[in-house]
């Protein structure tokens, strides 16, 4: 631009609107003057002319509101400028700084409105660029993601250095809106050089954040570890927040650690030290709390070793940490689940935990939502809709069975063959092996069920692995012939494993009767309900070789710490009797305690997980937790942890069954 006498007279006119000091509203002042200066150095065909004394009044009055943050008297009073001016693109261009202020207003009709009066003027680059941000920031404010994308595409070429932080700041919102969580986070970024003021640094710094929060986990996974430049820590630090937020004891570890390696970081030391605080505050928990479980009757037995887990986790916080709790007796001798949820509000329960069964639980649901939050330890059949405030954590076999697919395909087993009982509970872990297994990529070739009160299994083996056809044609060549015949049977060779769903006694059976039939070297995967939950190295001998995927509590893990007090071993030693039955609700029991502060963050965020009892715990968008288990084999007789390396398979809860 040239500067002295030469200067054209819409320059003289922009100095009106620069404001006298920085106040609340700088970013919209920056980059509205910085573009009028930029206006003021384009020639009209008719050369520009001086604006009239009453325009120029109004400008002078309209840039000190801003200054002082009174936006409705400036939005207004840029418009009486616009209204006073004669038509020109600097009338277009004080319409569209009004625009700019009544959406900050969040008055985006009165904003759409003077747009739309602009379109009638040829508009000087940065005018017409500016034009595009107000428009692509009218349709994010109408959730109209794909428009304001559309309304920035193309960028132009050169943005003015005025508008870029403006322009960076709205397509990294319209990406977001468009489910581009990513993108959103590198345009942010890349904003971040551009900031010079503190305030604008740390807003900006915060939406960053919040993009890297939205990104899917299992996006993230891919793309750790990063490359270790400034995107890269950030990728880094939300994969270690993420993954370690609901563990106060690893995540400052990890975010110490995460220091170290980006010392010179914009998430600085007070950015940490907040993540921390939030986490803390996360995860604080209610004062009082209800659990409701069946104590009396012939459910009493599962009840008590859910209450004796869930009592074991509770007398591990300082006396006073502990909130309040009443347990209630819903089983045949006590209320029925809706009196005893009624009951635990009243008295002041702010989460009740349980009820156990999916019948009592279902029962819940006749509340049109349930205001005091409810963690249910069961989960609902698919045919019955849950409710708000209701969240599903119980050990549902699809879990299992899932785990189960996982590991097959971990392992490179690309078709199977299933073996499972013929019964609701078999038939529910056969239809979800197949549907996670070949969501993989592998296939299932052939399904054949069992009689779970048999001990002879031949006949469904020898169908599962097409030796009957062979006897069958044996049979009919001898009667045929009339003359004996040598005859070797040979099973079918196109599997790479066989899943066997079943429980101890029919498991301890099953695999033996495989290897007699033939099946010498065939890979076995069953559920995790194979194991009884307590090493018996003589009585699970015949399982040597069979895999599967089972809660971590009952898998020895040399990286457990040796001194955990709720550890199996040690909990077996000083309560052999709670633990040794129903091992794997006791479990469930220690992770119900746990869960309860964790809730609305599990919620709120896909990607956080919590490292439980019984397994990796996650939360889908329905409220139902998932279970991701641990791998192990059994080795002379023993259940033995089986390593093998992370992330090869991503699971994603949107892509898990609701559970019957």
């Amino acid at each position: 631009m040239a500067g002295g006498q030469g200067a054209p007279a819409g320059a003289a006119s922009a100095k009106w609107l620069a404001p006298a000091h920085p106040g609340p509203t700088a970013r919209l002042l920056g980059v509205l003057c910085g573009l009028l200066l930029l206006a003021g150095c384009v020639q009209t065909p008719t050369g520009p002319t001086r604006p009239p004394a009453a325009v120029q009044t109004l400008l002078r009055q309209a840039t000190a509101a801003q200054a002082n943050g009174d936006l409705p008297r400036s939005a207004l009073l840029y418009e009486q400028a616009a209204a006073a001016a004669p038509p020109s693109p600097q009338q277009a261009e004080l319409r569209l700084q009004a625009a700019q202020l009544y959406l900050e207003l969040n008055e985006p009709s009165r904003a759409r409105a003077l747009v739309e009066q602009t379109h009638g003027h040829t508009l000087p680059p940065s005018s017409a660029a500016l034009r595009r941000i107000v428009q692509a920031r009218l349709a994010l404010a109408a959730d109209r993601g794909a428009d304001a994308l559309a309304a920035l595409t193309p960028r132009p070429a050169p943005l003015p250095d005025a508008l870029h932080p403006a322009w960076l700041a709205v397509e990294s919102d319209a990406r977001l809106a468009a489910g581009e969580p990513l993108a959103a986070a590198r345009l942010r970024d890349q904003r971040s050089e551009l900031l010079q003021n503190p305030s604008s640094r740390q807003a900006n710094r915060q939406t960053l954040w919040s993009a890297l929060l939205a990104i899917p986990m299992q996006q993230l996974v891919g793309l750790i570890p990063p490359v270790p430049d400034r995107f890269g820590g950030w990728l880094e630090l939300a994969y270690f927040y993420r993954t370690r937020q609901l563990d106060p004891q690893a995540l400052p570890a990890a975010l110490h650690a995460w220091q170290q390696r980006y010392p010179n970081h914009p998430a600085d030391g007070t950015f940490i030290e907040t993540l921390l605080a939030t986490a803390k505050r996360s995860l604080q928990k209610p004062k009082a709390i209800a659990l409701l479980l069946p104590l009396s009757g012939s459910l009493a037995a599962v009840g008590h070793a859910v209450e004796h887990g869930f009592l074991a986790a509770y007398y591990q916080d300082p006396p006073q940490q502990r909130p309040s709790l009443w347990v209630y007796d819903v089983g045949e001798a006590g209320l029925d689940s809706l009196s005893a949820y009624q009951a635990a509000v009243a008295e002041g329960a702010q989460v009740v935990v349980g009820p156990l069964t999916k019948s009592a639980l279902q029962r819940l649901t006749v509340l049109d939502f349930a205001a005091t939050p409810i963690l249910g330890l069961n989960t609902l059949p698919s045919s019955t809709a849950g409710i708000q405030g209701l969240y599903q954590f119980g050990l549902a076999p699809e879990d299992d069975a899932f785990a189960a697919a996982e590991l097959a395909w971990q392992r490179g087993y690309q078709t199977a063959l299933t073996l499972t009982s013929d019964s609701d509970w078999g038939d529910r872990v056969a239809q979800a092996f197949q549907q996670r297994f070949q969501a993989l990529g592998g296939r299932v070739l052939e399904q054949t069920r069992y009689t779970p009160e048999a001990s002879d299994f031949g006949d469904p083996i020898e169908a599962l692995l097409n030796l009957d056809v062979g006897i069958r044609r044996y049979k009919q060549l001898r009667l045929l012939l009339q003359r004996d015949l040598q005859f070797q049977p040979r099973r079918r060779r196109d599997m790479d494993c066989i899943f066997v769903g079943a429980f101890p006694r029919e498991a301890r059976l099953i695999r033996p009767q495989i290897r007699f039939h033939h099946g010498v070297g065939v890979p076995i995967i069953a559920t995790a309900q194979a194991y009884e939950g307590t090493p018996q190295p003589v009585t699970d001998r015949d399982m040597d070789g069979v895999l599967l995927a089972d809660i971590p509590w009952l898998i020895p893990n040399p990286d457990t710490v040796t001194d955990d007090p709720l550890s199996r071993d040690r909990l077996a030693r000083l309560w052999p009797e709670n633990t040794r039955d129903f091992p794997r609700l006791y479990a469930l029991g220690m992770d119900a305690y746990r869960l309860i502060s964790m809730l609305a963050l599990l919620q709120n965020d896909a990607g956080a997980q919590f490292k439980g009892r019984t397994g990796r715990l996650t939360m889908d968008e329905h409220g139902v937790i998932h279970r991701n288990l641990h791998p192990a084999q059994f080795v002379d007789g023993l259940l033995q942890p089986l390593f093998i390396a992370p992330n090869s398979v991503a699971r994603q809860n949107s892509g898990q069954p609701s559970h019957d």
